[in-house]
């Protein structure tokens, strides 16, 4: 029987855009995202696209007096891009990468390099366990010839799959 009670969570979800050498202003893109994160003082901030562990570093820094708890998930060559950042203490951490990521061969597309994932973070709240979800799917290039679309629908099966698994006896926020 779950808890009668309720509980109010702020959360934010972004994707950074945050790929060094490529993304115009994410020097900049950050700077104000980690202003604005301690402004508004989110419970949770769920981040894709952070790909530089000095980005990562940079806002864990910055961020670390409003949210306490961080975490970057790392996967593949050059990470899966995934980050949380929590006010509450994060019990536990895992990920699970998912098996189809793109082309190797596509290198201009990097998908294949990065280990597209979904991490999970554990919090308990209030005598209530919550799991919170973050992924990053494969990124849509071209919709009317999209050939990574069994990879989307595959990708999403898995995190559907993960979910089902992980989440038993929690509440879900993805």
């Amino acid at each position: 029987m779950k808890p009668n009670f309720s509980l109010r969570l702020r959360i934010f979800n972004l994707n950074c855009w945050g790929i060094p050498y490529l993304s115009k202003h994410r020097a900049d893109r950050m700077r104000r995202l980690g202003d604005f994160l301690n402004q508004e003082s989110f419970d949770l901030a769920l981040l894709e696209e952070v790909w530089s562990e000095q980005d990562f570093q940079y806002l864990r820094q910055k961020l670390s007096p409003t949210y306490p708890a961080a975490h970057h998930f790392r996967s593949g060559i050059i990470g899966s891009g995934l980050c949380v950042f929590s006010k509450h203490p994060i019990q536990e951490l895992t990920q699970h990468v998912y098996t189809l990521n793109g082309y190797p061969y596509m290198i201009h597309h990097g998908d294949w390099f990065s280990g597209k994932a979904v991490g999970l973070l554990v919090l308990h709240l209030s005598g209530m366990v919550l799991n919170a979800y973050v992924t990053h799917l494969h990124a849509e290039y071209n919709r009317r010839k999209d050939i990574y679309l069994a990879h989307r629908v595959a990708q999403a099966w898995e995190l559907a799959q993960f979910i089902h698994h992980t989440s038993k006896k929690a509440d879900v926020v993805l």
